[in-house]
């Protein structure tokens, strides 16, 4: 995952974030202009939520690629004595 997905992520879950409050508030009976306020700000909530994880997945994915550690090619068994 790079940077760019993780912006991604974060755009689509606030688009989506602030269409179904947006939408909802307006079928539900509130005005126009509540409606929007509402879906604007849970579009920045959702949008920073997201993008947030996101970039805390993006880190742990890259610390974990630099802990791999690169295998001995010794046959399997043949060091038994000097672990046990």
């Amino acid at each position: 995952m790079s940077s760019l997905t993780t912006r991604k992520i974060a755009a689509g879950f606030a688009l989506l974030a602030f269409a179904v409050l947006t939408f909802g508030s307006l079928l539900n009976g509130a005005r126009a202009v509540t409606s929007f306020v509402r879906g604007v700000e849970a579009g920045l909530v959702f949008g920073l939520l997201a993008w947030g994880l996101s970039s805390l997945m993006l880190k742990e994915e890259e610390d974990m690629e630099e802990n791999v550690e690169i295998p001995d090619n010794k046959p399997k068994g043949q060091n038994l004595e000097e672990v046990a």
